[in-house]
């Protein structure tokens, strides 16, 4: 049986449109989608690779001063998520948090995995978006307090 790759898209314009999310179609293989005033996000499928890309902008810009500082937690970052990563887009210093999904055609993608990616999306962005907006901020910021927010505190009271 041969996949659609196409209805890939198709299942995700009807995700968006069910979860009444703003959103438009950039083209056949492209959507673009206002997640909250501060996320937004695209949706790329690239047929000739086989690939479902998903970039999250996180609508934070890093001012040159600050590139080592974010480069650095970038790093950290990444080391304490499953799935996606964030990266630093170097054109305008844009911080995004993105997730691949190599030979498409071998998942099974409907409604209710688009809505589980969306969540996956918007919990690590959102697990991690105030640790890296305080580092684009002036102020000093302890180095306890940055590990502080590393710390998992799932099933502590």
């Amino acid at each position: 049986m041969e996949f659609d790759l196409n209805n890939v898209i198709d299942i995700a314009e009807q995700t968006f449109e069910k979860l009444d999310y703003n959103f438009s179609r950039i083209d056949e293989n492209e959507l673009a989608v206002s997640l909250s005033s501060n996320y937004n996000l695209s949706v790329l499928l690239k047929p000739e690779y086989d690939i479902l890309h998903f970039s999250n902008d996180l609508d934070l810009i890093c001012p040159d001063d600050r590139l080592a500082v974010i480069e650095d937690s970038i790093i950290k970052a990444n080391e304490r998520i499953w799935l996606g990563h964030f990266d630093l887009i170097s054109v305008d210093n844009r911080l995004v948090y993105s997730l691949s999904f190599p030979f498409a055609h071998s998942f099974l993608f409907d409604q209710d995995s688009f809505e589980s990616l969306i969540d996956i999306i918007c919990e690590e962005s959102d697990r991690f978006y105030h640790y890296f907006k305080m580092l684009l901020s002036d102020k000093q910021i302890p180095n306890f307090s940055i590990s502080s927010l590393f710390q998992e505190a799932v099933g502590e009271a």
